[in-house]
């Protein structure tokens, strides 16, 4: 994971745990229609607020994937939960092997993030 173009004044979110993410190759079953493969796993992260440019590597991810991001908060057990603070993640933008996204975490003060990504194949 690699951070990018901070427009916050606190400390760039590091991973601190994730789930464990299916590899290429690995005996899933295809979906169906258009889309042959799909792929779950999440990333907890240090505290903090401000706006990020983020990354995260997962070999499963190509420049045609289909990417979806979403990010909550979360509390001191790692529970996902809707709390008065704003998080929005936009500009999402696979890569071989990589995905960037943005990520807003709209509060005066550093929160835990909890982010879940689906990728489409």
């Amino acid at each position: 994971m690699t951070a990018t173009e901070s427009s916050a004044s606190s400390e760039i979110p590091q991973i601190v745990d994730h789930a464990q993410p299916a590899e290429h190759g690995q005996n899933l079953a295809d979906v169906g229609g258009n889309v042959g493969a799909v792929w779950r796993a999440w990333w907890t992260w240090t505290p903090s607020h401000g706006t990020f440019n983020l990354q995260l590597n997962w070999n499963v991810i190509g420049i045609d994937s289909t990417v979806v991001i979403t990010a909550s908060e979360i509390d001191s057990n790692g529970n996902r939960f809707v709390g008065a603070a704003a998080f929005q993640v936009s500009s999402i933008a696979p890569g071989n092997g990589i995905v960037t996204f943005k990520i807003d975490i709209g509060w005066g003060s550093s929160l835990p993030m909890r982010t879940d990504v689906l990728v489409f194949n």
